[in-house]
């Protein structure tokens, strides 16, 4: 049985340089999980003089990204606690100060309530950017592992309807679809 890691179902990396995240820029993931998958590349690719943000509702996901940050000297990296879904669930990350953006594998919360867009768009530039990635419907994994899935064309137009406007589709393989939009002001 061959097991698949993380990156050989999305390249954190490669994605993360396809959106444009660059040295000195702040980058947030949204619901950054346990791994840190996108959060540990992204540090490496801001360098020191950018900002990296692992944002999460659950403590234990914090608690598990900053022990890998320390393990692995990953720098610079904050794990910040709030809820997207929640007015104000963003205060904690400065107002119009984060370059890149992702919301990736929960994407269906853009469908729950206008709050969550309204809460990364605060937290965006005027010209910042939002990566969205997420499991195909037709995706065997996504059958498997029972998860729900997002129709790529209704979130597009859900996002696009509150303000943003789509660069870009992004090829992130077989399994996932990926969306690079940018901040209209």
């Amino acid at each position: 049985m061959v097991m698949h890691t993380g990156r050989a179902l999305l390249d954190a990396a490669k994605i993360l340089k396809e959106a444009g995240l660059s040295e000195g820029q702040t980058y947030v993931d949204f619901g950054c999980g346990t791994l840190g998958h996108f959060v540990i590349p992204a540090a490496g690719l801001v360098g020191a003089k950018g900002m990296v943000y692992a944002f999460d509702v659950l403590p234990n996901a914090l608690v598990a990204i900053n022990e890998r940050a320390r393990t692995e000297r990953v720098l610079p990296l904050e794990t910040v606690w709030g809820d997207l879904q929640h007015e104000h669930g963003t205060k904690k990350i400065p107002a119009a100060s984060v370059d890149l953006a992702s919301v990736i594998n929960t994407t269906t919360l853009f469908f729950k309530n206008n709050i969550i867009i309204k809460n990364i768009r605060r937290v965006l530039k005027n010209d910042g950017r939002l990566l969205v990635l997420d499991w195909q419907k037709k995706s065997l994994l996504a059958k498997i592992m029972s998860v729900d899935t997002t129709d790529p064309e209704e979130l597009k137009k859900v996002i696009e309807d509150n303000g943003f406007c789509l660069i870009k589709k992004i090829k992130v393989g077989t399994n996932h679809f990926g969306f690079l939009f940018q901040k209209i002001k």
